[in-house]
């Protein structure tokens, strides 16, 4: 009985590292290339092994890293254009200028081929500095209720919390597509809500829109957390440490 517990464990915690995983049961495949809407099923279509990948560069003066820095030098002209300038309408701008180009620094690295390491890291620094400051200014603003960034700001710094034990046992966490639904409901609902104050056509309907999909993201988002703090404790119960387990090999 013990045994053959160790060794659902340990099927379940390889499934979960590799990017695989189930909800209700079903199994979810990995994303490809990153998009959800490339996701294929186990045993559809052809396999792809790491050495098909390109390597990553070293080069830091790239058009997608370009597009990063600007993307976070954009970031506090979007909190001074809200806050100080009281300008939504101008706001509304920025934020689309900001999600574009958040869409398009990818999709050129993939195209082109102008993935390096450097791009790996500002992407997602560019990422968590928008959707941190977003709410914050929001609720500064008046948009969204404060209660409501201290549940988003608490649920990140409890992730957070859970990277040393990731780093001991020498595994990266993964990302769920439950996570991934969440941001993409989150990043929708503030131009949204933004739309709905900067006095566009319509923008009673999109303030209605945008409270709707705030409120989703939210739930998801705190789905999703609960999702990675069960992963955590699997890992910190199924996995050893890697001095632990290099001393047992040696």
């Amino acid at each position: 009985m013990n045994a053959a517990r160790e060794g659902r464990r340990e099927t379940d915690l390889r499934e979960w590292r590799t990017g695989e995983g189930r909800v209700l049961g079903a199994r979810i495949p990995p994303p490809r290339d990153g998009h959800l809407s490339a996701a294929v099923p186990p045993g559809v279509g052809p396999d792809r092994s790491d050495d098909d990948e390109p390597a990553l560069s070293d080069r830091f003066l790239t058009l997608p890293n370009v597009i990063s820095l600007g993307r976070i030098a954009l970031i506090p002209v979007l909190v001074v254009c809200i806050l100080v300038w009281d300008d939504p309408r101008l706001g509304l701008w920025i934020l689309g200028v900001l999600v574009v180009s958040d869409w398009l620094d990818g999709k050129i690295a993939r195209l082109w081929n102008m993935r390096s390491t450097w791009g790996e890291r500002l992407d997602p620094v560019a990422d968590r500095l928008l959707v941190a400051a977003v709410p914050v200014v929001f609720a500064m603003a008046g948009y969204i209720p404060v209660w409501l960034v201290v549940v988003l700001l608490v649920r990140d710094a409890l992730l957070v919390a859970t990277l040393p034990l990731y780093r001991r046992r020498g595994i990266d966490p993964e990302v769920i597509y439950l996570g991934k639904a969440a941001t993409f409901a989150l990043f929708w609902s503030f131009p949204l809500l933004l739309a709905g104050k900067a006095g566009v056509p319509g923008g009673e309907g999109l303030w209605i829109l945008g409270q709707a999909c705030l409120y989703w993201g939210v739930g998801l988002y705190l789905w999703s957390g609960a999702i990675y703090l069960w992963q955590a404790w699997r890992v910190a119960r199924a996995v050893p440490p890697k001095s632990s387990a290099s001393a047992r090999i040696d």
